[in-house]
């Protein structure tokens, strides 16, 4: 006899695609990765496609990405395109990509929450993201939503969000799940 279990209000999953960030690479257990706690709180299941060092916005993973049957997207490989020209040769080709198969899903844009090393960069790769955002929006685009990453980790004690400096901890993860899943109940609530 097979028993299944209760379904998720939610019925499809919402995707993830980024960095080792995404991945949950330093949270101390996978339940407390951004997109678990987000999980639990929305009742969805979910797709991680985290990659340590690997998530670059490639045509490859575009393609697959888009043909996946999802509830809604969070795009947020900030961290491992290799610069400002990178992120902006591939990020917006990455969402149109996505969007030219999905064009009711929502896209939720996410820039990385560290801006402690290099203020500059940091402000420039955000400016990148948020650049494909307004085109987006501009071009009559009603699904789309921007996470500005600085305000991941809030103001108050930012430091103690991360174990490098860089990944988040425990502490990081539920300050983004508090911002990211905001938004994102509210992209799968206006659908």
């Amino acid at each position: 006899m097979v028993i299944e279990g209760a379904q998720y209000t939610v019925k499809k999953p919402v995707l993830y695609y980024g960095s080792s960030i995404t991945q949950g690479g330093c949270a101390s257990r996978p339940g407390n990765s951004y997109q678990a706690i987000i999980s639990r709180r929305l009742d969805c299941d979910y797709i991680n496609l985290g990659f340590s060092g690997s998530a670059r916005g490639e045509e490859v993973i575009a393609e697959y990405m888009s043909g996946l049957s999802v509830s809604a997207f969070v795009c947020d490989y900030d961290y491992n395109a290799s610069g400002v020209e990178h992120l902006g040769a591939t990020h917006e080709r990455l969402f149109q990509k996505f969007r030219d198969k999905n064009s009711n899903i929502p896209v939720i844009f996410v820039s990385k929450p560290n801006f402690e090393y290099d203020a500059r960069e940091s402000i420039l790769r955000r400016d990148v993201i948020y650049s494909t955002y307004i085109r987006a929006v501009r071009g009559g685009d009603r699904h789309v939503y921007f996470v500005d990453g600085y305000g991941l980790f809030k103001d108050e004690n930012r430091d103690c969000c991360t174990v490098d400096g860089v990944h988040p901890n425990d502490a990081g993860f539920v300050r983004m799940a508090e911002v990211i899943g905001c938004v994102v109940g509210q992209a799968l609530r206006e659908q």
